[in-house]
């Protein structure tokens, strides 16, 4: 779940797990290589403003 600890553990350990974060994105399109649906992995969906229930990460992530 997407909670205050969460987001609190996530800024403690710089832990990463978004799109933008993934060497599968491009950036000058705006998604992932892999042609994936990533509306639900960037950035902007894990915002206290709107506030989402669960974090849902990408089986294909791995870090640049």
């Amino acid at each position: 779940p997407f909670t205050s600890r969460f987001i609190a553990q996530k800024d403690e350990y710089n832990f990463h797990f978004t799109c933008e974060h993934c060497m599968y994105f491009d950036e000058l399109r705006d998604q992932c290589l892999h042609e994936y649906p990533n509306h639900m992995h960037l950035l902007a969906t894990y915002t206290v403003k709107n506030n989402p229930s669960h974090i849902i990460f990408c089986k294909q992530f791995e870090l640049r």
